[in-house]
């Protein structure tokens, strides 16, 4: 494998590992966890007795007779068939940390991140000192563990499903740190995409290399990473569930991965532009990207003409209604109608046609040494014209 087909391999993986990890970053942070969850209390039975009926005034006969029950008596006939004695230090530890959790002063970051969103403590059935405690129950059972001191702790069972949900607005109450376990990924993931994409080594362009400027090349892999993930991970983001967008609602995951698929498109142009290299030689125009690698000898060349690239019509037709269909984008697609590439066609004897565009779409010289290409090729003995073409495609290089 020669050096410049291994540094077209790199091309393409500096572009795909980055689009790779970033739609993986995307769909991790969105992993609900099937893990039943509890949520746990350290019990304040007094307080709890003074608040029954407080609640708009309007008592039932049972809290009622709850209310007017002595304390102990009280206790006994809410925790009945539901308490578990609790013996050695685990669940003394547990609830020390949930009493600093809820008066605000979390003992460590764990804890922090076990607070709901409207406020409550939360933690894995498996984290409790008694996993069995909650074991098969279903959601809202609670049980009570009764410590030696006198402590009780409440935990109630919870279990997460596509109704707990709201489309657009997530997931409310139970923590996300707990809730999307694979969360803490999202940034090493595109620290690791940032990476690959820098660290990997750039082509090397020596004297008399026709490329694009690395600056462009950069933009226009931006262009592509970005325009790829917004669409692709918008059904991420309204479900905010990564298993309810690819089941449930994976009509509207395969109408925005289509819509995607134009990212992709830009994300192969960034390949190509990557690539690019044309050398002048002796008698030929060698061209080389990340795709092909070709060779235009030229005793073979018919004629070089002046050549522009227009916007095939779809593109601006789907522009345009794109424009219609909103307050916005008619200036865009206005743009995109006129927009235009410039750079020469040069026909082969054998009837093939090669375009090689110099300028991007606002007619800037986008190729370093693009300058000496016309000289090469009327010092080579190739017929030139000025009569211009027009062509329409989103081609580069």
């Amino acid at each position: 494998m020669s050096t410049a087909q291994r540094g077209n391999i790199r091309e393409i993986w500096r572009r795909v590992l980055p689009v790779i990890l970033v739609l993986a970053a995307v769909v991790t942070a969105f992993v609900v966890t099937h893990e039943p969850l509890a949520r746990v209390e350290v019990m304040d039975f007094a307080q709890e007795q003074q608040d029954i009926g407080s609640l708009y005034e309007l008592w039932t006969d049972e809290q009622k007779a709850l209310k007017a029950m002595p304390l102990i008596d009280y206790i006994a006939s809410v925790t009945a068939g539901k308490t578990t004695t609790a013996d050695g230090t685990a669940w003394g530890t547990l609830a020390d940390a949930v009493s600093l959790t809820e008066e605000g002063n979390p003992p460590d970051r764990t804890w922090q991140r076990r607070v709901g969103e409207w406020g409550g403590v939360y933690v894995r059935q498996t984290d409790l000192p008694l996993p069995e405690l909650l074991a098969g129950l279903p959601d809202g059972e609670e049980r009570y563990a009764s410590l030696p001191d006198g402590t009780w702790v409440k935990a109630v069972a919870l279990h997460l499903d596509s109704g707990d949900l709201t489309l657009g607005a997530g997931l409310h109450g139970p923590p996300h740190e707990l809730v999307y376990p694979l969360r803490g990924l999202f940034f090493p993931l595109l620290g690791l995409a940032m990476l690959l994409y820098v660290l990997l080594p750039w082509p090397r362009k020596g004297e008399g290399v026709i490329a694009y400027d690395r600056w462009r090349v950069v933009l226009g892999d931006i262009l592509g990473l970005v325009l790829t993930v917004v669409f692709v991970a918008m059904p991420f983001l309204i479900t905010s569930n990564a298993a309810l967008a690819v089941t449930e609602y994976w009509g509207l995951t395969l109408v925005f991965c289509l819509i995607g698929l134009l990212g992709l498109w830009a994300v192969q142009v960034g390949i190509s532009a990557g690539g690019l290299q044309m050398m002048i030689l002796v008698d030929r125009l060698v061209r080389v990207t990340a795709w092909r690698h070709e060779e235009y000898l030229f005793a073979e060349m018919a004629l070089v003409q002046p050549a522009i690239q227009v916007a095939p019509k779809w593109l601006i037709t789907a522009s345009w209604l794109a424009a219609l269909s909103g307050r916005r984008g008619s200036g865009a697609a206005l743009l995109g109608a006129q927009s235009e590439t410039r750079g020469f066609r040069i026909s082969m004897k054998d009837g093939r046609f090669v375009h090689i565009w110099l300028t991007d779409r606002m007619g800037s010289v986008t190729m370093r040494g693009a300058q000496t290409l016309p000289g090469a090729l009327a010092a080579a003995g190739v017929p030139m014209s000025t009569e211009s073409v027009t062509v329409r495609g989103m081609s580069v290089g």
